[in-house]
């Protein structure tokens, strides 16, 4: 591909960008950009990627790494470079969340690892941390019983290697590690990964030098929501490299303290590393009013001054925000069906584009408004289940076979289809890629033709030659997240079981996929679920006291999950009270908003919301 000239690069399609982003994209050095929502953080980072690549400013062979928190934001990005500055260059970009980047150097680099710290080649995943109790209940059961389950799950990786034996909780700890590990196959966590890996990097030059001559740059993606450990392996990763380390976040947006996010992560990393500060000021996400509602809530919420700014192409009243009460979760239940009917059946809303939010518990809060909605022909799902499953590559790519399979409707998804397998192949040019094309083709008549998947078991056979057809060793080449066999059969597997939970006899394989995908249901989920998520309308449901319980030893942080829900919706943002709500346990329970008094009077002072008793 020809080189554009530092000095001739524009953006790609023309998209406009305002000078601090510009300034981002094409200046050297580090930096920590502070960009709130709606400010174009992925497009930034796939146009600075672009401008990179374009111009050899990351010189070939040297590559780009990005990480960020979610799969789907890591998928997204990847994607998105892949548009602006097409599918060669895009091979020098690697995306990854932090969790499949350590387990990756983990799976490449683990017999660099110490004889007492050895990991199975099978090792196992342990996706639920509280598993690593039970391990200390067996070691030191006093011990296990003297520490709350956060703080020991916290201990347990708190420091880095080598641990030390100088206390009874020590002797536990290093004790619980070398029964995990020298289980079969071994049993770790993605924390105990991110450790052995930061160990590998910092006791292994040759490995350090690899990583750091194999990358010129780093990007990092809502970087507020860093833990110490995600900081501390990525200083032993590039501290003291010549890699150039753009870091994004929002401070406004952190919400993440309760789970490790590290708070002084912006402060230490500009001291650090001496990165320039850049604030983009940009909304292109919310509409108008609803930006100037985000303002009015970082002043008088947040105690802070960096407003932002609405797309001056949309009318200054564009947007809705409104505060409705109930009397009680039945009359909300068929209050919120009746408005979200009209919106879809009426003004043409798509299901997908609206979104359920609860600060608490999802079966508390909406595990009622979920059934009711579907008794009445709306369906609605809890979006944690699957989001992270739905995100990854290789599934994204069995979705969009089955369309181009059984729907022939889609160029999109053809294009995903043909990306993926790009990548796993070594040749790029224009002649491969057209044969890649030919015998994509080939190969989906071929299945149509063959499979009529109205009976479930057929299923397993058309994901069995779309895994052929790609080859199964190509893709843990070109993707590492999969290069261990376990996690590969284990998302096929997960992926085979949901897809077949969404066949209804009669309906066809395409509808079942849809459902899958979650294209005519209502996603409801956690504010922390959502970030990074955007939706022409958001409900947030249960602006209430025991909704924010922590709110009296937290204060600032429920602030920032407030300011996150508001900040999901594109045009229309509602919040509900209820004044009686069914518990956990089944009790009808009394509501107040007394403890986050704070929050509500700061909504109905700032003359942006409509305040309603239903």
């Amino acid at each position: 591909m020809r080189r554009i000239k530092a000095t001739d690069w524009v953006p790609a399609d023309g998209l406009r960008l305002e000078q601090a982003a510009i300034d981002v994209i094409t200046q050297a050095g580090h930096f920590l950009v502070v960009a709130g929502p709606g400010a174009g953080k992925t497009e930034l980072l796939a146009q600075k990627a672009a401008f990179l690549l374009q111009t050899n400013q990351c010189q070939y062979p040297r590559r780009i790494l990005a990480i960020s928190f979610k799969r789907d934001a890591s998928y997204n990005l990847k994607d998105r470079v892949r548009l602006r500055c097409g599918k060669e260059l895009s091979l020098r970009f690697d995306s990854w969340t932090f969790d499949t980047f350590a387990k990756l150097l983990l799976d490449h680099f683990r017999n660099q690892l110490p004889h007492d710290l050895k990991v199975s080649k099978d090792y196992q995943v342990l996706l639920n941390e509280k598993t690593i109790l039970d391990y200390y209940e067996g070691v030191d059961r006093d011990f296990r019983f003297q520490n709350q389950d956060t703080k020991l799950m916290s201990f347990h990786t708190h420091s880095a290697f080598p641990l030390h034996s100088n206390s009874k909780g020590d002797i536990a700890r290093v004790n619980t590690w070398r029964q995990m590990l020298g289980s079969t196959p071994s049993k770790l966590t993605f924390k105990m990964i991110m450790r052995l890996a930061e160990y590998i990097i910092r006791s292994n030059e040759p490995v350090r030098s690899f990583l750091r001559q194999t990358y010129s740059h780093v990007f990092l993606d809502e970087f507020q929501d860093a833990t110490s450990i995600q900081y501390e392996f990525f200083k032993s990763c590039f501290w003291g490299s010549d890699c150039q380390v753009t870091a994004v976040g929002d401070d406004k947006q952190r919400i993440m303290l309760w789970a490790g996010a590290k708070e002084t992560v912006f402060e230490d990393y500009q001291k650090e590393l001496q990165a320039i500060l850049k604030t983009l000021k940009m909304n292109f996400r919310c509409a108008p009013r609803l930006v100037a509602l985000l303002n009015y809530l970082t002043e008088h919420l947040l105690g802070k001054t960096d407003f932002a700014e609405p797309d001056s192409r949309k009318p200054l009243d564009e947007g809705e925000c409104f505060l409705w009460n109930y009397s009680s979760e039945k009359a909300e239940m068929a209050s919120l069906l009746k408005q979200v009917k009209y919106w879809i059946e009426i003004d043409g809303l798509k299901a997908n584009e609206i979104c359920i939010l609860v600060k608490g518990s999802l079966q508390t809060y909406v595990g009622n408004l979920i059934a009711y909605f579907q008794k009445n022909g709306l369906a609605a799902r809890d979006e944690s289940l699957l989001q992270d499953l739905i995100g990854q590559e290789l599934v994204q790519y069995f979705i969009h076979a089955f369309y181009v399979i059984y729907d022939e409707r889609s160029g999109e998804s053809k294009r995903i289809c043909l990306s993926f397998l790009a990548n796993t192949s070594t040749e790029m040019t224009d002649e491969h890629l057209l044969s890649l094309e030919k015998s994509f083709y080939k190969f989906t008549r071929k299945v149509r033709e063959t499979y009529k998947p109205s009976k479930k078991s057929e299923i397993d056979l058309i994901v069995k030659e779309l895994i052929e057809f790609a080859g199964r060793s190509r893709i843990k080449n070109a993707y590492p997240i999969y290069t261990n066999d376990t996690f590969l059969d284990l998302t096929i597997t997960q992926f085979i079981q949901e897809l077949k939970l969404t066949v209804v006899p009669g309906q066809g394989i395409v509808r079942a996929i849809q459902r899958f995908a979650g294209e005519n249901t209502i996603p409801v989920m956690t504010v922390h679920k959502s970030k990074g998520l955007e939706y022409h309308t958001v409900i947030f449901v249960g602006l209430e006291d025991r909704a924010f319980w922590t709110y009296k030893n937290q204060a600032s942080e429920d602030n920032c999950t407030f300011f996150v829900a508001l900040s999901r919706a594109k045009q229309r943002v509602v919040f509900t009270f209820s004044q009686s709500r069914t518990d956990g346990y089944g009790n009808i329970r009394i509501q107040k908003v007394s403890a986050i008094k704070e929050i509500v009077d700061t909504l109905t002072q700032s003359g942006l919301v409509d305040v309603a008793d239903m």
